[in-house]
């Protein structure tokens, strides 16, 4: 613990800190030379999620899903061949009762709230860990989040175990954001202290081989911290120490380590793409948080300096950042560039920016017509919003309704449809009972959350 404490604030020594920064690109710019240009295009991992609720243009899905299965991976670098069990690192300074604030349900309607789980103390780890994936597989994020600080504190809780530890702290962190607790995830986050201390990186011998050279030994190094956790500590630290410029700061970090990975020599080509995956992710995590910076020059700027490379699922992300700046010129141009995406979701969107909303019940009307209706759910919740911006309450709140009886219930939707309870019904509130009751009852899978607010019904 000791040599922690002395290295904890240095910064790594390893290969990331030694190639000098080139003053012609930046590190979240696409790898100009990338023999995956010709491939097929790539799509980010965990695509960002918008605030908006009258449109949902940040999500490509009605729901809000928790993917934990990216964190099975336990190594985050090339060196698959090596294991966390292997490491030595003390993580105990993670697993202080103090570190982790107690959870309250006050804010959520009385229909919805559940008994916390306690585990006994004499409860095998593996059953709390079989508790947790079924607060998750449920939808009762908040439940999980109480239950992952409880293991992380447990005395059984081996401080060496860094693949259940982590895991455990991304649930939640994950969670309370999910929750609408970002504040609490970000004091949390905290905890980690600086990502980018040598105390995270491992260093190791690997045999490399050529053709006709004999093994040597060479010294590479690799993070123990799984990638979305410190993706989603890049955000909650810059929250939690009142920094925005921290956020900006720490994407650059990544983007400079990811621009490194995809240089490396002898790096096979599945790895290669996960790393330009991840460089394309963080390129438009940095504009989103210009934006929630409030800096949208500099996100406008940013935005038009991204290179997409053939990646739709990028372009689309860009073009939807564009929206949300309100460049709406931007967005067009992205969109012109795309055939792909001219049949998609943004060219309502667009005319929904533009003030342009029976073109956009027109277009949304289109969409629905298509037999593959992918996104039902978000489309028919726009054309909804559309139909009231235009007066048509009736038939917005049918169409919300009938989201409702086919058992979606994500925040936006129930958010709006209480809104139009609101302008049309004197008895509002016992309409947005009722619908917090019906949402109550509805089968869930895990893809919402089911441990709502009072907000989300405007109770």
């Amino acid at each position: 613990m000791a040599n922690r404490q002395d290295l904890k604030h240095q910064r790594s020594t390893s290969s990331r800190s030694s190639r000098p920064r080139t003053s012609t690109k930046g590190p979240l710019d696409l790898v100009d030379d990338d023999p995956l240009s010709s491939d097929e295009p790539l799509s980010p991992r965990s695509p960002q999620k918008s605030q908006a609720r009258t449109s949902d243009v940040g999500r490509l899905s009605p729901s809000n899903p928790l993917d934990l299965g990216s964190l099975s991976i336990e190594i985050d670098s090339i060196f698959e061949s090596q294991s966390l069990s292997s490491t030595t690192k003390d993580l105990s300074f993670l697993l202080r009762p103090e570190i982790y604030h107690p959870l309250s349900q006050l804010e959520i309607p009385p229909v919805f709230r559940s008994p916390f789980y306690s585990p006994n103390i004499e409860e095998p780890i593996e059953v709390s860990l079989g508790a947790l994936n079924g607060f998750l597989a449920k939808g009762h994020f908040l439940l999980a989040a109480h239950l992952s600080a409880i293991l992380l504190t447990s005395p059984s809780m081996r401080p060496s175990d860094s693949k259940t530890i982590f895991t455990l702290l991304y649930t939640r962190l994950a969670c309370l954001e999910l929750t609408g607790n970002t504040a609490l995830a970000a004091q949390e986050s905290k905890a980690l202290e600086d990502l980018h201390s040598t105390f995270y990186y491992v260093d190791t011998d690997l045999e490399a081989a050529g053709d006709a050279v004999p093994q040597v030994q060479k010294k590479n190094s690799y993070h123990i911290v799984p990638w979305p956790l410190r993706v989603l500590a890049v955000r909650l630290q810059s929250i939690g120490f009142g920094d925005p410029r921290r956020g900006i700061t720490g994407l650059y970090e990544l983007g400079f380590e990811a621009r490194q990975e995809i240089m490396r020599p002898g790096l096979d080509k599945s790895k290669r793409q996960i790393w330009q995956e991840r460089l394309l992710d963080l390129g438009v995590r940095s504009v989103n948080a210009l934006v929630e910076m409030n800096d949208l020059d500099a996100a406008q700027r940013s935005l038009n300096s991204l290179g997409f490379g053939d990646s739709d699922s990028i372009k689309l992300r860009a073009a939807l950042l564009a929206l949300r700046i309100g460049d709406v010129t931007a967005a067009k141009e992205i969109l012109s560039k795309s055939d792909a995406l001219q049949e998609g979701i943004l060219k309502p969107l667009t005319s929904m920016a533009d003030g342009r909303y029976d073109d956009a019940i027109s277009e949304w009307r289109a969409l629905l017509e298509n037999p593959i209706k992918s996104n039902e759910p978000m489309i028919v919740q726009n054309l909804a919003v559309c139909l009231l911006y235009t007066g048509q309450l009736n038939e917005a709140r049918s169409l919300l309704e009938s989201l409702i009886s086919a058992n979606h219930s994500f925040r936006s939707l129930t958010f709006n449809l209480a809104t139009i309870y609101e302008l049309c019904s004197d008895k509002s509130r016992d309409l947005k009972t009722q619908l917090a009751d019906t949402v109550f009852q509805q089968t869930h899978s895990g893809e919402t959350n089911l441990d709502r607010a009072t907000s989300d019904f405007k109770l």
